[in-house]
């Protein structure tokens, strides 16, 4: 709200949905990014994204261990498991694995959009294009959407810079699969070469067996990441060939294909007017966005770990089989009941704010409202362009629904909760018609 931070004075509620709007990653805007912030403005956004893209947690862990020397140890053991390490000691060096892995992916995908703007945005000096490229990179690699263009990537300016679409899309790509898929890609490609070296010189024999370095949390991951790519990027291809895409050539249908089937699953950039899509294909985008990222990524969503094992369950009981295994390995219990939990918390948390907001908003058509509601829930910053017409309250409900989406449903419930003893004994069972 500071004179030098906005062009214009914007009310307490706006500076607080755009403040949570950049922390939380979305990308809902009730105000014009573009125009109602000043360069100062945009660096304060850029910073408050990089900082929730990150996570905050992480964030704040990295200062505590580093300037206080100390923490907590039940501080420790959480973002142990967080983090997905084995043991406490080397939390530190994983989060300045995290810091630099991010910083560096940031940096490649700032070079090549510098390289595709230079001489594109008009009147732009050459410290407006690389603050343009960095920002661009942080707010996609961060799944926030947020540009300092009015039209976002439609945006007559861009609209047709097929390559910065790309580019758009990878960082999108990258920052949603999780931190944990690329250390372990990381110790994969270390292993190789380590190997590779040792054999060459003698010190070691060919492999008789294949290493498991590539765990089954990576393995959902990638696999389910794909096929949502490549069937969401076929799908948007198809329903929209003859209305938004129909007279772009074939590198603008595919470029913008790919970017409208990955902006859904948590980054929100514009591909196109989102009026002027097909129904089916904004059902596709809603689909997509329930959906969501991978765990542990700058992205939100249900997460496609969680609709994997759900979905492998469901199969599992229509075949009346009991344990849930995908590639020789037995999914637990306690992963199958968290899976269920957040599904039937998010849809809950959906449902009552769509039921809050038909009563602010009365007269706004259902889907619009599931539409906004959805969006902020996964953290995506989609928008049938009802964001800026919200009321007082609307604005305020959906800063609440950011800030449960980006904290997690299950999280902000369990945050309430008393913790349950376990007893020794057990009750008989008896079975419930479904």
């Amino acid at each position: 709200m500071l004179p030098n931070a906005t062009t214009r004075p914007i009310h307490f509620v706006d500076a607080l949905f755009t403040a949570t709007t950049s922390v939380c990653v979305t990308g809902l805007t009730t105000v014009d990014v573009a125009t109602t912030f000043t360069h100062i403005g945009h660096v304060i956004i850029m910073l408050l994204i990089q900082i929730g893209g990150i996570g905050v947690m992480t964030f704040t862990s990295f200062f505590a261990l580093s300037f206080m020397g100390h923490s907590s140890f039940t501080s420790k053991l959480v973002l142990k498991d967080m983090l997905n390490e084995d043991r406490i000691g080397g939390l530190f060096r994983v989060i300045l694995n995290i810091l630099f892995v991010t910083f560096f992916i940031e940096g490649i995908g700032a070079y090549f959009i510098y390289m595709d703007i230079r001489g594109v945005l008009p009147g732009a000096t050459t410290q407006d294009n690389i603050f343009f490229a960095i920002f661009h990179a942080v707010s996609a690699f961060c799944n926030a959407g947020i540009s300092t263009l009015s039209g976002n990537m439609c945006d007559p300016i861009v609209a047709h810079n097929y390559n910065l679409h790309v580019w758009i899309s990878l960082l999108i790509i990258f920052g949603g699969l999780g931190f944990p898929i690329v250390f372990n890609y990381l110790k994969l490609l270390r292993h190789f070469i380590v190997n590779t070296f040792m054999i060459a010189i003698g010190q070691q024999k060919h492999y008789i067996h294949t290493p498991r370095i590539i765990n089954i949390h990576t393995y959902i991951v990638v696999i389910s990441t794909l096929v949502l790519i490549v069937g969401g990027m076929f799908f948007y291809f198809l329903f929209e060939m003859n209305n938004t895409l129909a007279d772009l050539p074939l590198k603008g249908k595919l470029a913008d294909s790919l970017l409208g089937a990955v902006t859904p699953r948590t980054a929100g950039f514009t591909v196109a007017n989102m009026d002027a899509l097909r129904p089916v294909t904004l059902m596709l985008t809603l689909i997509l966005m329930v959906i969501g990222a991978a765990p542990m990524s700058t992205g939100g969503g249900l997460k496609v770990t969680t609709v994997f094992v759900a979905i492998a369950t469901a199969l599992n009981v229509s075949r009346e089989k009991e344990k849930v295994e995908v590639r020789k390995r037995e999914i637990s219990p306690a992963t199958i009941r968290r899976a269920f939990a957040t599904i039937v918390f998010y849809f809950i948390f959906a449902s009552l704010a769509v039921w809050i907001l038909s009563y602010t908003e009365e007269g706004t058509p259902v889907f619009t409202l599931t539409f906004e509601v959805v969006s902020a829930l996964s953290t995506v910053g989609s928008s049938l362009n009802f964001t800026p017409m919200l009321s007082m309250a609307g604005k305020l409900i959906i800063i609440c629904t950011m800030l449960i989406g980006r904290i997690g449903v299950l999280t902000f419930i369990v945050s309430f909760m008393r913790e349950y003893k376990k007893r020794d004994y057990t009750y008989p069972q008896e079975n419930i018609l479904m």
